[in-house]
């Protein structure tokens, strides 16, 4: 699929945006950094202590969460369409693939990888590699942070970043809903996995890796 160079324009959907601003490739960043910033602040908060970045641990846990956050949200829409008649949800934040993903997808998904990065070098408990509470909790965390990510968009910008059409969760139907548990709980079980090979062999071929992780995303995304 060839990227449409409109999804470039900073103006793009403006019309169907009835919020306090318009949406921009601009804004979307400006907006990922500061949950970024809020997420950061947030677990050193609450663990009372300034998380410490590793930076080859947490670059290669964004890149995991991407891929696999973004390649699993087009292959769980796509059959649950197929099985379905209809989607679990639609991005109205630079649709792709069908609504199944966003163009924004680094950015939806760093916010995810970033999260579970610094939770996991504040309270290691949680985090064991494959452990059964690990991933629980993650998939419960996981709509908590998609309420914090398209409440105050829809606030701000007038529109949804993703949209779920089930309606479960009473007043905040649609920002979230239950039916991805399961699929948050199937991302934190790969990427824990994945990551806790990489630090055992103390990221050995990181540059080649993260070389071939960024060259998938890219193909997957905008070719």
């Amino acid at each position: 699929m060839t990227a449409d160079p409109s999804m470039f324009t900073t103006d793009l959907f403006a019309q169907n945006y009835t919020g306090v601003f318009a949406p921009s490739i601009y804004g979307g960043l400006v907006y990922g950094v500061a949950l970024i910033a809020l997420a950061y602040l947030s677990v050193a908060g609450i663990a009372r202590a300034w998380p410490k970045l590793h930076p080859r641990r947490l670059v290669f846990t964004l890149l995991l969460f991407i891929l696999f956050g973004a390649a699993g949200e087009d292959a769980v829409n796509s059959v649950w369409r197929w099985l379905f008649g209809a989607p679990l949800w639609t991005y109205q934040l630079y649709p792709a693939k069908g609504g199944n993903i966003t163009y924004f997808f680094p950015v939806v998904w760093g916010i995810f990888g970033f999260y579970s990065y610094l939770r996991d070098q504040m309270f290691p408990g949680f985090g064991r590699a494959g452990s059964a509470l690990s991933m629980v909790v993650f998939g419960i965390e996981a709509i908590v942070i998609e309420l914090i990510v398209n409440i105050p968009f829809y606030a701000l910008f007038g529109s949804f970043i993703f949209y779920y059409h089930p309606e479960n969760l009473g007043p905040l139907s649609h920002f979230s809903c239950l039916q991805v548990v399961p699929f948050y709980m199937a991302v934190a079980m790969i990427s824990r996995r994945l990551i806790a090979q990489q630090t055992a062999c103390g990221f050995a071929h990181f540059r080649s890796t993260v070389g071939f992780y960024l060259m998938v995303i890219v193909a997957f995304g905008y070719l």
